[in-house]
């Protein structure tokens, strides 16, 4: 009898399926730990926080960040999700809206420091920052969005005119301002005003601090906001009231454009695209330092324009890389 048996032979056809077989294992692996990663998914975590800083910045649209992340469309059919009979995804779309309300919540409470501190010491460079942020997201939002769909010019100009509308009245000290007591009359227009704040929370390129001024009633909002540590209950109840408005304005603005969007997704995406590119080009009219322009200043100006693109390109890398 021999001390060592040589290993018995195995033939190529056999070996080809040994190694089929171990690749398959291999690609199911994959499979799973992708299946896992996407359970996991923060991409929706990050883009409610760049809503919520977007929000803290007057001029500058929440909506217009969701686009730019690629979660618009996505969070207007979860909502409309939420209320449709029979739907086999409400825990998905459920888990997915929390993790963007749950971002913005920090965006604005994480970062309203940070952006008060840069508002305050250099105001027109965080300004052109989200301007370049914005503009070269123009490109991505085109290719992800039409989805070969005719980019419409009348929409586009549509968009932008009122845009343009919204900033001549802003810049006029906006509509005529009305008092603020304990009637139900002005609780109904609270609630009126927060549906109007929602719709323009969730619609891109429009900045609810924008609408709010044009209004003339920004001031009264952020005091409401400002008195929140006072204990005051009425303070309590009208920011319920512009909760619930608010609220309500995103439920309904989003199961609208859900619909606008899957039947004139080419128009909608124009009109949209009118909005984004008129907000960014007019945000430095909204500056409250005037803007002295010196060599020093413009190259500071286009390093922070420069530097929003360079976020917005390696935002696209990664999410191609993911995607692959």
């Amino acid at each position: 009898m021999k001390l060592f048996e040589k290993p018995k032979h195995i033939s190529k056809r056999k070996k080809e399926k040994l190694r089929l077989q171990e690749k398959e294992e291999i690609r199911q692996d994959k499979k799973v730990m992708k299946e896992k990663f996407k359970s996991f998914d923060l991409k929706p975590f990050f883009g409610g926080i760049a809503v919520g800083i977007a929000n803290i910045i007057p001029g500058v649209s929440g909506g217009t960040m969701l686009v730019i992340f690629d979660l618009f469309e996505k969070l207007a059919n979860s909502i409309s999700d939420l209320f449709k009979k029979g739907s086999t995804t409400k825990k998905q779309s459920f888990i997915f809206l929390l993790k963007v309300g749950l971002g913005a919540v920090i965006g604005i409470v994480a970062f309203a420091k940070v952006l008060g501190f840069t508002l305050s010491h250099i105001e027109a460079e965080t300004i052109f920052w989200f301007m370049g942020l914005i503009l070269f997201s123009v490109p991505i939002i085109i290719r992800n969005e039409l989805k070969g769909e005719k980019f419409n010019i009348i929409f586009f100009l549509i968009g932008a005119l009122i845009i343009g509308a919204l900033e001549y009245f802003n810049l006029n000290g906006g509509l005529a301002n009305t008092g603020d007591d304990g009637s139900i009359l002005n609780y109904l227009v609270l609630a009126g005003l927060g549906a109007i704040g929602g719709i323009s929370m969730i619609f891109p390129g429009i900045s609810g601090s924008m609408v709010m001024l044009v209004l003339g009633k920004y001031e009264m909002v952020r005091s409401y906001i400002d008195q929140v540590t006072s204990l005051d209950i009425n303070i309590y109840i009208k920011l319920i009231i512009f909760g619930i408005g608010a609220i309500l304005g995103v439920i309904i603005s989003s199961k609208v454009l859900s619909k606008v969007i899957n039947k004139f997704r080419g128009k909608t995406v124009s009109l949209i695209l009118g909005f984004i590119i008129a907000s960014a080009l007019i945000l430095p009219l909204n500056l409250e330092t005037k803007l002295v322009l010196s060599t020093e200043k413009i190259c500071g100006l286009l390093v922070s324009f420069v530097l929003g693109g360079v976020l917005i390109y390696l935002l696209d890398r990664l999410e191609k890389k993911n995607s692959d």
